[in-house]
């Protein structure tokens, strides 16, 4: 059975280090294009496709918008690390924060986790270009993803936290 992939690959815009900038329904500011809120954005496809997708070790990259996916897909399986042991909705919106704007990554750093899937950036413009995006998607993933694992009454929902064990590509984002 294939991986399931972004429908963002024939996207014609712009891409940082192969990364395609897709627009995202969101309202944290940053470099990205405002998506309209009817229609699904590459966040609301990596939640999606997620718990398919996380069994997998090997993933084809056809286009940007799968480079894109493939790293909102990390950040997802760190979010749900990260709150193993958080077990209010108010404070996983907290941790979750100061997990999206801690420095991370980018392709051509050593603890990039991509190796050759990304090229590196060709100046220091499309480096912070890819940065602010980044955490612009860090951000808005956060934000969804409390609302998903925690129900109303503010107890988990341990079908999703289960998922927290999960090794996409046997891979894990590194703190910087």
């Amino acid at each position: 059975m294939p991986a399931y992939h972004s429908k963002f690959n024939s996207f014609e815009g712009e891409e940082f280090c192969g990364m395609a900038i897709l627009p995202i329904t969101t309202s944290v500011r940053g470099p990205a294009p405002q998506s309209p809120a009817d229609e699904e954005d590459v966040v609301d496809e990596t939640i999606k496709f997620f718990r398919a997708n996380v069994f997998f070790r090997n993933f084809e990259v056809k286009g940007g918008g799968d480079r894109t996916m493939i790293y909102l897909t990390l950040y997802l399986q760190a979010c749900l690390k990260e709150l193993e042991r958080v077990s209010s909705k108010t404070e996983a919106a907290k941790a979750l924060h100061q997990m999206a704007i801690k420095p991370f990554a980018i392709p051509g750093d050593s603890q990039w986790v991509l190796g050759g899937m990304c090229p590196p950036p060709k100046n220091m413009a499309e480096g912070e270009g890819l940065k602010a995006y980044l955490k612009q998607c860090r951000e808005e993933v956060g934000l969804r993803v409390v609302e998903l694992l925690y129900y109303a009454d503010g107890s988990k929902n341990k079908w999703w936290q289960s998922f927290s064990k999960r090794k996409f590509m046997g891979k894990e984002l590194k703190d910087r």
